[in-house]
């Protein structure tokens, strides 16, 4: 794949391509690594080209014969779940190169980009998914059209926020993709935060589907990116302690913890506003939570709902999807601590009234799960049945 690489296709040909790649480095023909696999070459072309969905065994079996570092095995749970979505699975045309309109263009994208951000943050991505996804196309055709390192930067943070919306909008396949294509874009800048970064991002939408291989393996790669700042690594950090939570490895996961706190500490939030307390907070929340669903810890999930309380108090009033997404964790650490009522207290605030933010489709699946769990195990407890009647109403299947 050249440098023009496109946002197009599908994971099943990025897999192939990954494939392609890691033969070629370790020396090998089709034949050669078909032999050690035990498969034809023919076989192994199709995986490669995308004409060919990959065999369930192959990508373990290449990871060691390839010495990959896990790699196609991290992105094989996506491949698989856009193989289930069958022929709707998304497929779109490259997009071929242009050229700015007018010099300052670039510099408009760039206004235009922070302004989505802003946005983001404060309605979510339901209504923000089209208009950005069109810009970035732009910007994106630049880049396929010029040599100019800083029109890849440029494309490679309209993929990342794309990604983003489409990981919000809880289209996992597709904001892999984003993140696949805008981590070959920051490669080729030499933007080692935003490599680090985008590779955090692919971690976190294997941790959203339960993937805690995939999501250690690449926030490792996210962390050990030379460097990077302060809190790029911590960035790094919390999402590989959050796919040791997944996996029950508390040790492991507090240490990446503690590593964070401390990368945290050092950063400078003018440089890096993503570097907050509020986030260390909600991550360790995160974990917590997530460490106390896999052993019906309660003393577990009273630090995730400490941690998440701290969280949700530092998140600017104006910014109602993130102040959603923490409220929703929150509810999910109560329920966990065997908090009923607060926990349904707290998705009673965030549906009454229901409005915009909560048409995050990842807000609403994991407020989907948080009542599920409630009503299992206290249906009758008051506070549980007035908030049914408000999932009824306003979460519909």
């Amino acid at each position: 794949m050249s440098r023009r690489l496109q946002p197009a296709g599908s994971l099943r040909a990025y897999f192939g391509w990954r494939l392609r790649h890691w033969r070629r480095a370790r020396g090998l023909s089709q034949a050669e690594l078909g032999a050690r696999l035990g498969y034809g070459d023919s076989h192994l072309s199709k995986v490669e080209s995308g004409d060919r969905w990959p065999p369930p065994d192959l990508p373990d079996r290449a990871d060691r014969v390839l010495d990959t570092g896990g790699e196609l095995a991290a992105l094989w749970p996506l491949v698989e779940r856009e193989r289930q979505e069958g022929p709707g699975a998304r497929q779109v045309e490259a997009i071929p190169p242009s050229t700015p309109s007018s010099p300052t263009a670039p510099e408009a994208m760039e206004a235009l980009l922070a302004a989505y951000h802003e946005v983001g943050s404060q309605l979510g991505s339901r209504d923000l998914v089209v208009p950005l996804e069109h810009h970035a196309r732009a910007v994106v055709q630049w880049q396929a059209g010029s040599p100019e390192p800083e029109l890849g930067r440029l494309a490679a943070r309209f993929a990342q926020l794309a990604g983003w919306a489409r990981f919000d909008g809880a289209d996992y396949s597709t904001a892999q993709f984003w993140y696949t294509c805008g981590l070959h874009w920051a490669t080729l800048a030499d933007d080692r935060d935003l490599m680090s970064r985008l590779l955090a991002r692919q971690s976190s939408v294997h941790w959203s589907v339960g993937n805690a291989a995939g999501a250690i393996a690449l926030a490792e790669r996210a962390r050990l990116v030379e460097g990077t700042r302060p809190g790029v690594r911590a960035w790094a950090c919390l999402a590989e302690a959050r796919g040791h939570a997944l996996a029950g490895d508390r040790h492991s996961c507090e240490q990446r913890l503690d590593d964070a706190a401390s990368l945290l500490a050092a950063a400078d939030p003018r440089t890096e506003p993503w570097a907050a307390q509020s986030v260390l907070a909600l991550a360790m929340g995160t974990c917590y939570r997530d460490l106390a669903a896999r052993d019906n810890h309660a003393t577990l999930a009273t630090t995730a709902v400490d941690h998440t309380t701290r969280s949700l108090a530092a998140v600017p009033t104006m910014n109602e999807h993130d102040r959603a997404v923490v409220a929703t964790r929150l509810a999910s650490s109560h329920t966990h601590a065997g908090q009923p009522d607060e926990a349904a207290s707290v998705l009673t605030t965030l549906l009454s009234p229901f409005s915009g933010p909560h048409g995050s489709a990842r807000v609403r699946a994991e407020m989907r799960v948080v009542h599920t769990q409630l009503t299992e195990h206290w249906p009758t407890v008051g506070a549980v049945r007035e908030l049914t009647d408000l999932v009824r109403t306003h979460l519909p299947n």
